[in-house]
């Protein structure tokens, strides 16, 4: 009898625990480099350099107030009725200080289709002001209305350090102490909008005119401005090292800003090292695009941690996503074709591909009262509404007493069954180790899953003749199901034992996603382990918060 004992999810959550838990702890820059600066503070004290952004526009300069420690941008600085038309630059600040906003940051002005029918050309790929901010630079919002919204053809150069990240939250929370785990919606969060693919629009809405490259105009989420185009492969920036923290805001239901929203952005765009934290909606939300996301974390997000539909055709590996015991929040991805109720065949079709992701629930029910939000129970990937995907080398897990949960994995609708009978939509090397792993109707779910490679740990009385009974210690039994379960040496396992807060990868970690429609494989690191986190690469500690 073989017994393997590998990682544990006792021992992944010891690995995240090592990060900050309640913050981060910066260190400031003690020399401020801003080509911005000038000799007036904007308060009155010449002399003194003011080291708050500023832009001149038609021979006009402005600049930000500077207290002595904090720089405040009003609306006649920047708004949702006054976007930035030409590049920024934010520093950070000696002494923690914050860049308050009292309106929106939106970056780039918005053309619609009105705007287009009169010959105004919808700015491609870097055409508009770049917004660049500095390691360590912190930019607070005072209500849920105001947001960062970067335009089409407008970018945003983010590049914090894992020493100094860069943090988007509320002035709440950053200058007044207040943001806790119920906290969520405090301001608007960061919207980036691309001319990427999106299957709202048509092949003709696509084409170019004689005075646009497309005519594709998608309104997005929130205060009015546009999305779509036919370039999936554009650049709309860098976002790495980034928190965002406290953000969401519900215009109505089913019109939400998220913590961080992609519309139809390109894979020229780069995301690595991005946290969003306590949000109202969705952490992470991508509306069409190819967008790629790596090293990314979503704790205690309100509604779903990793959300995308409109024919997101993306990559995503290392995400790591945690619902506190007893907090709100909906899944870990919910994945959709279309959205908005329309036809599931609707193409270009959805099709992410996402590898080594851990996923922990809570338990969280709405139908036993014990949801303390209104997003529905917590529950782990949903691929829904004729939606393909690739998943490979992750846990879905819940950190409730015996493993108790939701549905971990669960599958909808005739067309995302049809594309797994196809084989366009795969499943390798995953772990679902849940009171309820698997859920799907009118599809078995469960022969598939084990049969493809994936490993499933439950409780279930009702288990098929091929399970793997193991021995709880001082925990319930677990129940482990999988069809290709080998040891270090590839030898078979037999018998493996787990006490149900242990978890072993006791089978060969997937290879790197093999090339498929969602495009190039090169995105994907090779990894010999399961899940987000590898014990003695604790990527996640320094810039985090909240774990």
């Amino acid at each position: 009898m073989n017994i393997k004992t590998i990682f544990s999810i006792s021992l992944l959550a010891a690995a995240v625990t090592a990060c900050d838990g309640g913050g981060v702890t910066l260190a400031p820059s003690t020399t401020v480099s801003n080509s911005n600066n000038t000799t007036n503070d904007g308060g009155g004290n010449s002399g003194t350099t003011n080291p708050c952004a500023s832009y001149t526009t038609s021979g006009q300069t402005l600049q930000g107030s500077f207290d002595g420690t904090n720089c405040t941008y009003s609306s006649t600085f920047v708004a949702d009725t006054r976007p930035l038309t030409t590049d920024l630059v934010i520093n950070d600040l000696p002494n923690d200080g914050l860049h308050i906003f009292e309106d929106s940051l939106f970056v780039g002005r918005d053309v619609n289709a009105n705007s287009a029918a009169q010959g105004v050309r919808i700015p491609q790929d870097g055409e508009g002001p770049t917004l660049t901010i500095g390691a360590g630079a912190e930019l607070a919002f005072f209500s849920s209305q105001d947001y960062v919204v970067i335009t089409r053809g407008a970018r945003i150069i983010a590049e914090g350090t894992r020493d100094r990240p860069i943090i988007f939250s509320a002035v709440a929370d950053l200058r007044d102490g207040q943001g806790t785990l119920s906290d969520r919606g405090l301001w608007g969060g960061v919207q980036i909008n691309g001319n990427g693919i999106t299957n709202k629009c048509t092949d003709a809405d696509r084409q170019s005119s004689s005075s646009n490259p497309h005519n594709c105009h998608v309104a997005a989420e929130g205060k009015p401005n546009t999305y779509g185009g036919n370039n999936n492969a554009e650049n709309s920036g860098v976002l790495r090292y980034v928190q965002i923290r406290h953000a969401g805001f519900e215009v109505v239901d089913g019109d939400e800003v998220n913590g961080l929203t992609f519309n139809a952005v390109g894979s020229g765009t780069t995301v690595e090292y991005v946290q969003t934290y306590t949000t109202l909606d969705d952490g992470f939300e991508m509306f069409g695009g190819a967008v790629n996301l790596k090293y990314i974390v979503g704790v205690n997000v309100g509604d779903d941690a990793f959300d995308y539909s409109e024919g997101w055709a993306g990559n995503m590996q290392f995400g790591l996503f945690v619902s506190p015991p007893g907090t709100g929040g909906n899944r870990c991805i919910e994945a959709d074709n279309t959205g908005d109720s329309r036809p599931d065949d609707i193409g270009p079709f959805t099709k992410g591909r996402v590898s080594n992701m851990t996923c922990i629930t809570n338990a969280v029910d709405t139908n036993q009262g014990t949801a303390p939000s209104s997003k529905g129970d917590s529950e782990g990937p949903l691929y829904r509404e004729g939606t393909y995907f690739e998943m490979y080398n992750s846990i879905i897990t819940s950190n409730a007493d015996g493993m108790s949960s939701n549905e971990c994995v669960e599958l909808d609708s005739d067309q995302t069954f049809a594309g797994i009978n196809s084989g366009i939509s795969v499943a390798s090397g995953n772990v679902a180790a849940c009171s309820e792993s698997l859920k799907a109707s009118g599809f078995d779910i469960r022969n598939w899953w084990v049969n493809s490679g994936n490993a499933v740990i439950d409780e279930s009385a009702n288990l098929p003749a091929n399970v793997i009974t193991g021995l709880g210690s001082a925990n319930p039994t677990a129940y482990v199901t999988a069809s290709n379960m080998t040891d270090a040496n590839g030898a078979a396992i037999n018998v493996t034992v787990f006490d149900v807060t242990r978890l072993n990868d006791s089978f060969n970690a997937a290879a790197a996603p093999s090339l498929g429609s969602a495009g190039s494989s090169s995105f994907f690191t090779a990894v010999d382990f399961v899940g987000a986190v590898k014990e003695g690469n604790d990527w996640v500690s320094g810039w985090t918060t909240g774990l």
